[in-house]
């Protein structure tokens, strides 16, 4: 939208500005969130966070997509409200030969892993580094809160999306393996295939 009485240099700074102001609020969401956790500041894993923090902030300043992140992300968790279906996880199961019996609940930590790589890893690069720095794990292998709560409304409708394109891929295929082939065809998510000889 367009003010009739700025020149177009005008409103040329003052999107620079905004601009600016979004790289100094993502800055300090990054910091505060980091800092505030640190037990032993020796330790490797915080050393692991540092470096982590400081991996993050070398790229805001080298024109990270910072409309991404603030687009997608919230500075404060919202409710929870379960996203992923049971069906997503059914077929995780299946594909794997896994059994299960009812409804599944506790889950190996493989599945934390493949839904970063086929569902987290749709959205652009920074969204899971960062999400990964705001909900970081309270013991190893839990957060307190699930990676889509801090997704904004319109975050949480490309995840859901991104799930069921997931769920509809996984339904044509007999193995893990080739679903994440099919899968990486279709939609270029960024991961390492097996190679078969």
């Amino acid at each position: 939208m367009t003010n009739k009485h700025l020149t177009p240099q005008e409103e040329a700074q003052i999107k620079k500005l905004r601009a600016h102001k979004d790289q100094d609020l993502i800055k300090r969401l990054i910091i505060d969130r980091t800092d505030s956790r640190i037990k032993d500041p020796f330790s490797d894993k915080e050393l692991d966070n540092e470096n982590t923090k400081r991996q993050l902030l070398s790229s805001i300043q080298n024109f990270w997509t910072i409309k991404e992140v603030g687009i997608n992300i919230l500075k404060k968790p919202s409710d929870y409200e379960a996203i992923f279906p049971q069906e997503f996880y059914q077929e995780i199961y299946r594909l794997n030969g896994w059994s299960h019996k009812g409804k599944i609940a506790q889950k190996p930590w493989k599945v934390g892993n493949f839904t970063n790589e086929i569902i987290y890893y749709r959205f652009s690069n920074e969204i899971l580094p960062v999400l990964r720095i705001v909900n970081p794990f309270i013991i190893p292998g839990f957060r307190k809160y699930k990676h889509h709560q801090y997704l904004t409304t319109g975050g949480r409708i490309e995840l859901a999306n991104f799930i069921q394109q997931a769920i509809n891929t996984m339904k044509e295929c007999q193995t893990w393996d080739e679903f994440r082939a099919l899968y990486h065809r279709r939609y270029n998510v960024p991961y390492q295939l097996k190679m078969s000889f």
